[in-house]
């Protein structure tokens, strides 16, 4: 089978680059591309200040999720409190991994509570730096209406903890022989060049993005179990 690709964009939230932002929509609705957006309910995070705050950003919010767009809970504030790896051992910094079942729960039940409060649905969880735990599961069960875990290392979405999985293992996209390859790209972040490499990429590999209400997600097979290992071995090799 072909490799399939899927677009993922973080960190949008009310002091996002609006300009980048409405580039890459540009480039998305010129291929017909319906990304998964996280999106902060209540963004903290100085960082991520990179323009005045938009009072229409939950119109765009709501407009990205008009055209079927994939909207998803990016954690609550976006500020990390512990230094722990949680599930899936990408970064050592959490705002959820490691912290009380308590607080977890609460910052899952004020981010839904505001998504809920403009009106914007999700069934997908995007952990801020990758970084989550089993607590953090059990808070979404409890408190929203969420199955899609957009994380986790493998070659193809699985099933696992409750939970459908569609794996995210690169920050830009290449060309692939199979598997089902999640791109997290940070428009807030992006410069001229990387715009062109993505549009340049999509348009020859637009017929090759899915759209993540088509995916069937299966049990956890050995050549996932064999994925991961070797991934996990080749980025601790890059990163010495």
């Amino acid at each position: 089978m072909r490799a399939k690709y899927i677009l993922r964009l973080d960190d949008a939230c009310p002091t996002m680059d609006v300009a980048k932002w409405e580039k890459i929509e540009k480039i998305c609705d010129k291929f017909l591309i319906r990304p998964i957006i996280a999106v902060i309910p209540n963004n903290k995070d100085k960082k991520l200040i990179k323009d005045h705050i938009d009072i229409n950003f939950w119109n765009k919010v709501r407009s990205w999720q008009d055209k079927g767009w994939h909207v998803a809970l990016h954690g609550y504030d976006h500020v990390d409190i512990s230094n722990n790896s949680g599930l899936v051992q990408f970064n050592n910094q959490s705002e959820f991994a490691g912290v009380n079942f308590e607080t977890q729960l609460e910052k899952i039940q004020k981010g839904i509570s505001i998504f809920e409060r403009e009106k914007i649905k999700t069934k997908i969880w995007v952990a801020p730096s990758h970084t989550f735990d089993q607590n953090t599961l059990k808070a979404i069960k409890l408190k929203t209406d969420i199955d899609i875990v957009c994380d986790g290392v493998s070659l193809n979405p699985f099933r696992k903890f409750g939970f459908k999985w569609l794996p995210q293992t690169l920050w830009h996209f290449r060309k692939m022989p199979f598997g089902l390859w999640t791109a997290c790209i940070h428009p807030n972040e992006m410069i001229d060049r990387e715009f062109d490499e993505l549009e340049k990429f999509i348009q020859i590999n637009a017929k090759h993005f899915v759209d993540i209400d088509k995916i069937k997600y299966k049990k956890w097979t050995v050549l996932n179990s064999l994925f991961s290992y070797f991934y996990w071995i080749l980025r601790m090799v890059m990163r010495k």
